[in-house]
């Protein structure tokens, strides 16, 4: 177990001093393409995990000892977004009983498929949403599947920018894998191109919004 506390102010206002939740650093073992199966090659995808308050006190009628809370990852090392996110780690998880589940996307932080190789464009090849997506779909699986309890327990999925998205896109292709998901500045609509137009925005939205508030 390791401990981490916050250094920055953290959602809703969960003061910094307050974060000591500790959590376990593991890996899990990966499917590389979850679209070949006849590819049976797999990695090492860290995740972060914490059990401290799945101790009954959030039990559910089915027997589940409490919830799991699912975040699901960022373009970045997942301990960062631990370090940040105070509303899931020191606010629900207390309060509800929650296991406590944080997948590192591939290709970011530990969790790198081709090891040293990983950034050559052939092994990016495989660093699609889809494939995150079913990375997120077959850890919460074996969890369920090998966590005394965890079987009947719901996850509940959180994300924000491009972790909302991943929130969005699990809850809305993947339903029978989390009942439900909180996705914050999930920039859904800018997948919808033919859609922009009917928005008053294009490809240069964005940036124009940002330099037109910088100036």
């Amino acid at each position: 177990m390791r401990l981490f506390l916050l250094g920055t102010p953290v959602l809703l206002g969960i003061p910094a001093a307050l974060a000591k939740t500790a959590y376990q650093e593991l890996y899990f073992n990966q499917t590389l393409d979850h679209f070949h199966p006849e590819d049976s090659r797999t990695w090492p995808q860290r995740y972060l995990f914490s059990d401290e308050f799945w101790d009954g006190r959030g039990a559910l009628p089915n027997g589940c000892p409490g919830p799991i809370l699912l975040y699901t990852g960022n373009e970045g090392a997942i301990t960062g977004f631990w370090e940040a996110n105070g509303f899931m780690v020191e606010h629900l998880a207390p309060k509800w009983g929650a296991l406590l589940v944080f997948p590192e996307e591939r290709f970011y932080g530990a969790s790198q498929p081709f090891g040293n190789a990983s950034a050559t464009r052939a092994s990016r090849a495989y660093l699609t949403t889809e494939q995150v997506l079913e990375d997120v779909v077959a850890l919460l699986a074996s969890l369920k599947a090998t966590l005394a309890g965890a079987a009947d327990c719901p996850a509940v999925a959180f994300g924000g920018s491009y972790g909302g998205t991943l929130t969005t896109f699990l809850r809305a292709h993947y339903p029978h894998a989390v009942v439900g998901g909180l996705a914050a500045s999930a920039p859904i609509g800018y997948y919808d191109v033919d859609g922009w137009a009917a928005h008053g925005v294009d490809a240069f939205t964005w940036s124009d919004i940002v330099t037109r508030d910088y100036a």
